[in-house]
């Protein structure tokens, strides 16, 4: 793995012609954090965590409780960024999955089963770097090409129980997935030495690690609602592909906390807010202290209004804020990540017992920063819920 890290590490010294990907910040350490948080978490700029209502995350596992249809839940999230780099711009496109979630209520045992496959780093993104070469005793033009492709994801199945009317208690159990293919392309204008190949050289790891997690819900009066969780990751092995030189190595993945809290401020406007903290730690040389932020804040709030009415239809509409960090450095700086949300809910079908079908929409403008990379850019989010008898 150390190879490709390298690489990808002196290309960003260079000029840049291209990029693509999530975002450069991706391209340090494990990745860019992926939150499996769905369109209205995004839009209220919370971690999704002690929300009004039902919810069907992996960061409130306890809030399933609640649910009491069957329901799956997905979540789509494209991404437009815009970029500069020691004078020079970048701009990308992505999309992805964040999450996909399915609750399974057990009314005779008070709970809810649930399955959860959410993101956790993505390590997708592609440069290209204009050079030359000395061959043949003259200088031919080269175009380097610096390339990652994957990410880590968490597969997780737990469990939500319902203690009493106002106390909600969620565990679960999972694994990190995923693998990430790294390669390093030097692409030759061959001209008059057309017998001159062009050079690549890369590799494959794949991802595993155990992970847990607790959470609670409480409303200790009706308008007021506490939540929080932690989760445990054990070590992330990184196992190298048949075919691909070196060993596997290992990462320590830090617990992470989080808190959050909702109130409601009229009887159509809540108000909530949320914030979660990890402490990054070396675990070898790929990762120590000089490459990792140390302490992780993130923290944020939103007001969601019910909206306009349409018979038995709500249209709730919602406006947030956060503040993140990054917990890999860049050029010896601790990145930062500033957004301001909106978005709006569709709830299509109701029902006595709760939401059998609704879309959420987010759409977030921010900035992240660090060294001399910036970085705008606009992420919207969707979230398609679907419930049955």
């Amino acid at each position: 793995m150390k190879r490709p890290l390298c690489i990808a590490l002196i290309g960003l010294a260079s000029f840049f012609q291209g990029v693509s990907g999530q975002s450069l910040f991706g391209t340090q350490g494990l990745g860019m954090p992926l939150e499996p948080l769905d369109a209205r978490a995004r839009s209220l700029g919370t971690l999704g965590v002690g929300l009004m209502g039902p919810t069907l995350g992996p960061t409130d596992l306890a809030s399933a409780a609640r649910i009491f249809l069957p329901m799956a839940q997905f979540t789509l999230q494209p991404q437009w960024v815009e970029g500069e780099i020691a004078g020079q711009s970048t701009s990308s496109t992505s999309t992805r999955f964040p999450h996909l979630g399915v609750a399974y209520p057990v009314p005779a045992l008070k709970g809810t089963a649930l399955l959860h496959f959410g993101s956790f780093m993505d390590q997708r993104w592609e440069v290209h770097e204009p050079s030359s070469q000395e061959l043949g005793g003259e200088s031919v033009p080269v175009t380097n090409v610096f390339k990652s492709d994957g990410g880590i994801s968490t597969f997780q199945v737990g469990w939500a129980q319902r203690i009493g009317e106002d106390l909600s208690l969620g565990v679960s159990i999972g694994s990190r997935v995923g693998s990430v293919t790294r390669a390093f392309l030097r692409v030759i204008e061959r001209g008059t030495l057309s017998d001159v190949l062009s050079y690549q050289t890369g590799g494959e790891w794949q991802y595993s690690g155990l992970t847990t997690s607790v959470g609670f819900q409480w409303d200790p009066f009706q308008a007021l609602r506490l939540a929080g969780g932690i989760n445990w990751s054990g070590d992330l092995k990184a196992t190298p592909a048949e075919g691909t030189a070196g060993g596997p190595e290992s990462f320590d993945i830090p617990m992470v906390y989080r808190f959050g809290a909702s109130g409601v401020l009229t009887p159509r406007l809540n108000l909530s807010l949320g914030f979660s903290f990890s402490d990054w730690n070396g675990s070898n040389e790929l990762l120590g202290p000089e490459a990792l932020a140390g302490p992780i804040w993130s923290y944020g709030g939103g007001l969601e209004w019910a909206g306009p009415q349409l018979g038995p239809r709500n249209f709730p509409l919602r406006l947030g804020m956060r503040r993140s960090g990054l917990p890999f450095t860049f050029e010896g700086e601790n990145p930062k990540e500033n957004v301001y949300s909106g978005g709006i809910g569709l709830d299509l079908i109701p029902s006595q017992v709760g939401l059998m079908g609704g879309i959420d929409l987010a759409l977030e403008r921010g900035t992240r920063e660090a060294g001399s990379l910036s970085e705008t850019f606009w992420r919207a989010t969707m979230t398609f819920r679907v419930g049955s008898f």
